[in-house]
C-alpha cells in the first residue's frame, strides 16, 4: 500500500495551459499580418518584373517579424506538471524547464497581473505573442519571469534567490492546492530522512 501510494505520488500531474485571452490572440494575429504585409512590395516587383534595392529594407522586417514570431511560438508553453519533487513547464519546441521544489517558496493567484502589459511595464521580453513569455520588469514587483498565455488566470510561484514564475494555469484554484500539498509533503518528507550518523561514531577509535 505505501508503495501505491508513493507511486501516486511520484506520477506527473499535468495542468492544461490557459488558452489565448483576446489581447494576446490580437498581438499574434496582428503580427502576422504585419510580416505578409511586408512581403506584398516583393511579390509585387516580382510580378511585374521589377528590381529595387529599396525592396531590401521591408523584406528584412519581414524576416526579422517571423524570426520573431518562430521563437515565441517555440517557448510557448503547453502544460504544467507537478511530480513529488518538481514543477515542470512543457513548451512547444523548447526544452522543458524544471523548478524543484525545494526552490519553491510560495504560490498565490496574481490577480494584480492583469493589467500587464498596458500598466506599469518597464520591460518585457514578449508581451502577447503566443502568451506573456520570459523576462519583465514591473514598476512595483520588480523583475518577474513570465510563462503564460491567458492574463485572467495568473498565478505566481515565488523561489529562493530567483525572479518569480508566472504561470497561467486552466484551472488556478486546482494547480495552486495541488502544488502546496506536494510542497507540504516534500516538506515532511525532508524532516523525517533518517540523519546521518553522529560525528563521534565515523571518527576514529582512540589508540589503547
Amino acid at each position: 500500500m505505501a508503495g501505491q501510494r508513493a507511486k501516486a505520488a511520484s506520477a506527473p500531474q499535468p495542468f492544461v495551459v490557459a488558452p489565448l485571452d483576446a489581447y494576446a490572440r490580437r498581438i499574434t494575429m496582428g503580427l502576422a499580418y504585419l510580416g505578409g504585409l511586408l512581403m506584398l512590395p516583393l511579390l509585387f516587383a516580382y510580378l511585374a518584373n521589377l528590381r529595387w534595392n529599396g525592396l531590401l529594407v521591408p523584406v528584412a522586417f519581414a524576416v526579422a517579424v517571423a524570426c520573431f514570431l518562430l521563437l515565441t511560438y517555440a517557448g510557448q508553453p503547453l502544460r504544467y506538471e507537478l511530480t513529488a519533487d518538481a514543477l515542470i513547464v512543457r513548451r512547444r519546441i523548447w526544452r522543458a524547464l524544471r523548478i524543484p521544489l525545494d526552490q519553491i517558496t510560495g504560490v498565490s493567484p496574481a490577480t494584480g497581473l492583469s493589467d500587464v502589459p498596458m500598466r506599469q511595464v518597464r520591460f518585457a521580453f514578449n508581451a502577447g505573442c503566443f502568451g506573456y513569455q520570459g523576462p519583465f520588469r514591473l514598476l512595483p514587483y520588480g523583475e518577474v519571469f513570465f510563462l503564460a498565455t491567458n492574463r485572467a488566470r495568473l498565478i505566481a510561484v515565488a523561489r529562493h534567490a530567483r525572479p518569480p514564475l508566472i504561470l497561467s494555469p486552466n484551472s488556478p484554484r486546482a494547480f495552486i492546492a495541488v502544488l502546496n500539498d506536494l510542497r507540504t509533503q516534500r516538506a515532511i518528507e525532508r524532516l523525517t530522512e533518517p540523519k546521518g550518523p553522529p560525528n563521534d561514531a565515523l571518527s576514529p577509535a582512540p589508540p589503547t
